[in-house]
């Protein structure tokens, strides 16, 4: 069953105050003499002309080589959202009714399947074939702590002791959903939503999506292509949320620096972190 995806600024509000739709692991303690973490999402918005899309065309595989019949798809300007579904082919072919203020294709839904964004123009609404990733089953995720790690497959989250989780409970609205999810994304096969300019070697699709973190969360991420230890590396988030109060919606934004471990078993945040939770991805520098 599909859920849908709200686009709230609350898990944002809930940072900062007592109130809000989020809810909150723990709170940030402030000690004498410390410097309390700065919380405040920057906001990305740029006004652009609404452009009318021609035919959005798509066609969707699982990592299996089925159809991904079924799957919601939106096109969303960062002024509306436009809900659709893949047909019993996997195929998306639909033709926007209105004009659409820096639209994107998302593609998954943030339950099931892990949720990455496309930009589309008036050239370039034909994004040809794409995997959708299921992601692990709710049993499989890992239930955030107060403070310390959590893992998923490849993903380790360190948080803050004295921090403060905030997660988007009008989209999650069941708490078994409030659990750490990751699956790995082919680079080389998601050029649509990972371009090939930008360098990006691993990436990863997460859930709970817009969960956010006060402080940043620390990454630690499985050296899976065995960089050299030492390699420095930079962590980039992409910004899912139409508000844009995080990232600039349909791009990818780097919030970290890190390096691979002396053991050459992990790639580890050396400064920055994840403000929220969405699909990362990593380039070496």
């Amino acid at each position: 069953m599909h859920r849908p995806t709200s686009l709230t600024l609350c898990a944002f509000l809930a940072l900062f105050a007592s109130f809000g739709c989020g809810s909150t692991s723990d709170t940030p303690s402030n000690p004498a003499n410390t410097t309390p973490a700065v919380c405040d999402a920057p906001g990305y918005h740029v006004d652009a002309e609404p452009i009318q899309l021609p035919k959005v065309q798509a066609k969707v595989s699982l990592p299996t080589g089925e159809v991904a019949a079924d799957l919601l798809m939106q096109v969303c300007g960062i002024d509306t959202c436009l809900r659709y579904f893949t047909d019993d082919k996997g195929v998306l072919a639909k033709e926007p009714p209105q004009k659409l203020e820096r639209p994107s294709l998302k593609y998954g839904d943030g339950f099931d399947f892990a949720e990455l964004a496309i930009p589309l123009d008036e050239q370039n609404a034909n994004v040809g074939e794409l995997i959708a990733l299921p992601l692990p089953a709710l049993a499989e995720g890992s239930a955030f702590p107060k403070s310390g790690a959590v893992t998923s497959g490849d993903v380790t989250l360190h948080i803050e002791a004295g921090g403060k989780v905030v997660h988007d409970e009008l989209t999650y609205s069941d708490p078994a959903d409030l659990v750490l999810r990751s699956v790995a994304v082919p680079v080389a096969d998601s050029p649509q939503a990972l371009p090939p300019e930008l360098g990006f070697e691993l990436a990863y699709g997460l859930a709970p999506l817009g969960s956010t973190f006060c402080p940043a969360a620390k990454v630690s991420l499985k050296n899976t292509l065995n960089w050299p230890p030492g390699t420095e590396a930079e962590i980039f988030i992409q910004g899912l949320d139409v508000a844009e109060e995080w990232a600039p919606y349909g791009q990818w934004l780097q919030v970290a620096d890190a390096r691979v471990s002396s053991d050459g078993k992990s790639i580890d945040t050396t400064s920055g972190g994840i403000p929220i939770l969405s699909s990362i991805a990593v380039r070496r520098k």
